[in-house]
């Protein structure tokens, strides 16, 4: 009782020490000031990204785009309201995006035969039902008709293989996860630490063998089958998998078999109602993963018209070249969107993946 009546009294007598709370505070103020400016300077290529896509190239080309001081010139132009539009367009333009003369600009239009339009792979999947809404762009007076850039098309193949990617990647991981976690066969445990250890391997490492495998083997050069299938089975959404449903109670998988129920129908019905919270978290870190794949779509597409977001991007700054970094700003901006949404509608689950695989099995 002694030891305990003198802890606690020095406890109390801690709390009570002003140096002590001042000490404490000083410390937490100081972190969170190197946490804001570390974040700031994270933000700093964010910022200069969306001012390069609004800025005219006139100012992305000089040496000192933005002047430290205000000439007379811009001076009077502020001071008076009826100068604010041409102010306004020597510091902002939308020409980056559609630029009306038809010669530069991301959106910028090429005409071409009505015929030809027609048959041009455009919107075929998900944007055909906005393209026959939107109804054929009436032809021209030398009967041509407006044909949209190829970003849209990119857009598309990208929206459609990260989908495909994360819907099978949380099928395959999930009953893998499932395996591992509730059957019993021999060498799972080799197996399981077989596939964890694979985590180690970069995958720089297996590209040239994935490629001789779709190419030789398979024929899938320039096909979406080629860029989705090596994104499907990963050992981090195995791991997290199997670690949840491995907490999961042993007795509704039996009163289920009970009833008369599958393996299959175990895992539809009782494993991935349980497993949701898992199961979204693997679906968003896919999903990103998917949106932001560079390397292997690059390596294995060659045609323009299945290309990614990312491998576009690469492409369209080497055509624009350095004088046109405002068009390539504003082909970044507009692939960022989709990712800044997905973040801030799902912040919370993303923080949650981050302490998930430690649900103790």
């Amino acid at each position: 009782m002694a030891g305990k009546d003198a802890s606690h009294e020095s406890v109390m007598s801690h709390e009570k020490n002003p140096a002590s709370k001042i000490l404490a505070r000083s410390a937490g103020v100081l972190g969170y000031t190197l946490l804001t400016l570390a974040a700031m300077l994270l933000f700093v290529p964010m910022v200069w990204m969306v001012l390069s896509a609004f800025s005219p190239q006139s100012e992305l080309q000089r040496d000192v785009p933005l002047r430290g001081t205000i000439s007379a010139l811009d001076r009077d132009t502020v001071l008076r309201p009826e100068r604010w539009g041409g102010w306004a367009r020597t510091y902002f333009t939308l020409d980056n995006f559609a630029d009306p003369d038809g010669r530069s600009g991301l959106f910028d239009v090429t005409a071409m035969p009505q015929n030809e339009f027609r048959a041009a792979p455009v919107h075929r999947w998900f944007f055909r039902a906005w393209e026959l809404a939107a109804g054929t762009p009436p032809p021209d007076e030398k009967g041509r008709v407006i044909k949209a850039a190829r970003l849209m098309l990119w857009f598309e193949n990208t929206l459609f293989i990260s989908l495909l990617v994360t819907i099978l990647s949380v099928l395959l991981n999930g009953m893998a996860g499932y395996g591992f976690a509730k059957f019993n066969f021999w060498g799972k445990k080799w197996l399981f630490w077989i596939v964890i250890a694979t985590i180690m391997i970069p995958g720089q490492v297996t590209v040239i063998p994935l490629f001789l495998l779709f190419t030789r083997g398979l024929g899938w050069h320039d096909s979406f089958m080629a860029i989705v299938l090596p994104q499907l089975a990963a050992p981090v959404g195995i791991f997290l998998m199997r670690q949840y449903i491995q907490s999961l109670p042993g007795q509704l998988e039996d009163a289920a078999r009970i009833d008369g129920c599958t393996e299959i129908g175990i895992f539809v019905r009782v494993i991935i109602p349980l497993s949701k919270p898992i199961l979204g978290v693997w679906a968003i870190f896919t999903f990103i993963g998917a949106w932001k794949a560079f390397l292997w779509p690059l390596i294995i597409t060659n045609d323009q018209n299945l290309y990614m977001l990312e491998v576009g991007l690469k492409t369209l700054q080497f055509n624009a070249g350095p004088r046109n970094i405002g068009v390539v700003m504003a082909a970044a901006l507009l692939a960022s969107i989709p990712m800044v949404v997905v973040f801030f509608l799902f912040q919370k689950h993303l923080t949650k993946g981050l302490t998930v695989g430690g649900v103790k099995g």
